[in-house]
């Protein structure tokens, strides 16, 4: 009776938590927002970047049962952002047996999230570039590690299907797996208002 009492509880908690969250209802692109960090230091950069605590997890393949370097999307595992947003989990994988080396701008890396419309694929969000040399370095994903982050579940009028890019160079990119979402079109060209910090701060956009 106690073990079916604290079920029942588990459940009418997790259900009012889930009924206060909201899905991302917003007229703007987001700036990019995937931030890591790595065990190993890049020496070749001139330091002085911004930090990351999103180390990468390890026992990638055992969790995903997949080869190869992958950006996937989990509709299944839910969370949220800021207590307030419904989120999604997303995962960059490296199932290889290659340390991956990736270029990060005060330790972001160049993850877009993509919509489509009228059958070509747009971005939704975009990438700041930083003023400032210092802000460039690299970052590393090792074997059967992974990187974890949380995305939102968009809502908009237009109806749509949504996925993430990870762009590696010119012409060089990886596809996450696509979703059913609905944005709005003002995501497809405006981007998020951004105030400059100072002297210090290297972003505009």
């Amino acid at each position: 009776m106690k073990k079916q009492l604290f079920i029942f509880l588990v459940l009418i908690m997790g259900n009012s938590y889930s009924q206060n969250l909201t899905e991302l209802n917003i007229n703007f692109m987001l700036r990019g927002n995937k931030y890591v960090s790595s065990s190993k230091v890049d020496t070749t950069a001139l330091g002085g970047y911004g930090g990351s605590d999103n180390l990468p997890k390890k026992n990638a393949i055992e969790k995903f049962n997949e080869k190869g370097f992958i950006l996937r999307i989990d509709t299944l595992d839910t969370s949220s952002i800021g207590n307030k947003y419904l989120a999604y989990k997303l995962y960059l994988i490296n199932t290889t047996e290659k340390e991956i080396e990736l270029f990060a701008s005060d330790s972001r890396i160049s993850i877009i999230a993509q919509a489509l419309v009228d059958g070509e694929w747009k971005n939704i969000e975009y990438l700041p570039s930083s003023s400032c040399g210092n802000s460039y370095h690299s970052v590393f994903l090792n074997p059967n590690e992974y990187w974890e982050f949380l995305i939102p579940k968009f809502k908009g009028k237009l109806k749509t299907k949504i996925r993430y890019r990870l762009i590696l160079g010119k012409d060089k990119f990886i596809d996450s797996n696509e979703i059913i979402a609905s944005i709005n079109k003002k995501q497809l060209y405006e981007k998020q208002s951004y105030s400059n910090n100072g002297i210090m701060d290297p972003y505009f956009d």
